[in-house]
């Protein structure tokens, strides 16, 4: 019985001891050990990309395109039928003709013919007039020494003579006619143009008012249709006509633009009107720009013409809005507002009065002031008031206004 019961004890104290050993152990070690190092806490902040702005004076532009076209086109036909016997070398595509110049003759025998008979019929209406002239004077004369009262008209040979005068006049109107008909033989251009298509050559019979000779353009300026929309219209200061005749005079300015080989090349005109009527499919208003003398030569450059059919960038400029501040439009977030971020880095959000919003720029009227610093870095999430970090800094650049 004594030994079980030793047995049993050593049992139960044995693992007592053990545990009593290991938490002697932690003691000393803990005692003995180093207190750990102590780490400051680090704040992590967004950093960002701040641009400093400045104000500065504001003119609102609009950009459009469109494609150069004539004021005046003229499908060239003949007045008088014929066989073609010259054609001025002026005639051919891409060749320009001042107003008068002869671009081609038809064959004038027929038309000089009907001329020197047209002269013989006004011989013999003049003789038929004077004959008539002459006959009733002395059926008067006759009458008066008869002595038998007042004379009839048949008598006195009135009708005769008014038949004579309707026919020295038509004679004359043939004369007219003849004389126009000879000179149309030769074709005159009706301006200072240029040639877009010639359709006859020599020998070849033309008919009257019926045959095309060509096509030709006038060269003293060119108009091209600009759409714009209702808003961006909206930044302009447009010439309007009304019923009564009455026209806003605004003619604002318009700089057109072309690539020709490795270089921009622009031309300077001016909205001479706006159409009358919008576009039902686009909703669009098209306004008229026009340039003088397209074809001119700058003596300064090599610039090149103008040409027909050219496709032409347009800036149009708008509204004056005094001083204004302009931004990258990634900086514009939704409900118009900006992150300007203060002198203690911190975030605030920050509405503002956009006044025109392109697709890189924004022109802002109110709710910055000069040396704002805006946020230009994208934030996932953003509270007002946060604390950022400014990583770098750049100055907002003076250009000009344009969408």
């Amino acid at each position: 019985m004594k030994v079980k019961f030793g047995k049993t004890a050593l049992k139960i104290l044995l693992p007592l001891m053990f545990v009593a050993v290991a938490a002697c152990l932690i003691a000393v070690l803990i005692l003995l050990g180093k207190d750990p190092d102590t780490k400051e806490r680090v704040k992590v902040l967004p950093r960002v990309e701040v641009l400093r702005v400045e104000s500065q004076p504001i003119s609102l532009s609009v950009n459009s395109q469109g494609t150069v076209q004539p004021r005046t086109r003229t499908l060239l036909t003949a007045e008088v039928s014929g066989v073609v016997e010259y054609v001025s070398p002026k005639l051919f595509p891409g060749n320009f003709f001042d107003e008068g110049d002869v671009l081609l003759k038809i064959d004038p025998t027929q038309y000089e013919a009907d001329l020197a008979n047209a002269r013989g019929q006004l011989a013999n209406a003049r003789l038929a007039y004077a004959q008539e002239t002459a006959l009733g004077e002395q059926a008067l004369l006759d009458w008066e020494e008869m002595g038998k009262g007042p004379a009839g008209d048949l008598v006195l040979r009135i009708p005769q003579l008014e038949k004579a005068a309707a026919d020295l006049e038509s004679a004359k109107a043939a004369i007219k006619l003849a004389e126009r008909n000879l000179s149309k033989t030769s074709v005159r251009a009706p301006y200072a143009g240029g040639v877009q298509e010639k359709s006859v050559d020599v020998g070849q019979t033309v008919s009257a008012r019926m045959t095309e000779l060509a096509r030709i353009f006038s060269v003293d300026l060119v108009e091209v249709r600009l759409p714009v929309s209702a808003k961006q219209a909206g930044y302009l200061i447009l010439p309007e006509t009304y019923r009564n005749g009455s026209v806003a005079d605004a003619k604002p300015k318009v700089v057109l633009s072309s690539r020709a080989g490795h270089r921009n090349w622009t031309w300077e005109g001016y909205i001479d009107r706006t159409e009358g009527v919008i576009d039902p499919t686009t909703r669009q208003i098209f306004l008229v720009a026009t340039v003088e003398d397209p074809y001119g030569r700058m003596m300064e450059t090599d610039r090149p013409p103008l040409k027909i059919g050219q496709f032409v960038e347009a800036a149009i400029s708008g509204r004056h809005l005094g001083k204004g501040f302009i931004i990258p439009r990634a900086a514009l977030k939704p409900g118009e507002v900006v992150y300007v971020v203060s002198q203690e880095n911190r975030l605030l959000i920050t509405p503002v009065t956009v006044a025109q919003a392109g697709v890189e720029k924004v022109y802002a009227t109110e709710g910055l002031k000069d040396g704002d610093r805006i946020c230009l870095t994208p934030l996932s999430i953003v509270v007002d008031g946060m604390e950022v970090m400014v990583e770098s800094e750049r100055q907002g650049e003076k250009e000009n206004s344009s969408i």
